[in-house]
């Protein structure tokens, strides 16, 4: 689903993901809303930028996009 986001929403720009999650996550504007912000939503968001992270750590060491 993460891929997908990243890939439909913002064009494949993880950097861009990560900024409109974490602006979402402490009531900034943000581009991509589904439903109200609650404390819940909040912990969803954290363990979304932490497997962007993992991902993101995945394809610097091998070189690949996870799409490949």
């Amino acid at each position: 689903m993460l891929l997908t986001m990243r890939d439909t929403l913002y064009e494949g720009a993880w950097g861009d993901f990560e900024t409109d999650l974490a602006a979402r996550a402490s009531g900034a504007p943000h581009v991509f809303a589904t439903v109200v912000t609650s404390p819940a939503m909040k912990d969803t968001i954290s363990r979304h930028l932490g497997l962007i992270a993992e991902m993101r750590g995945w394809e610097d060491a091998t070189g690949r996009p996870l799409r490949a």
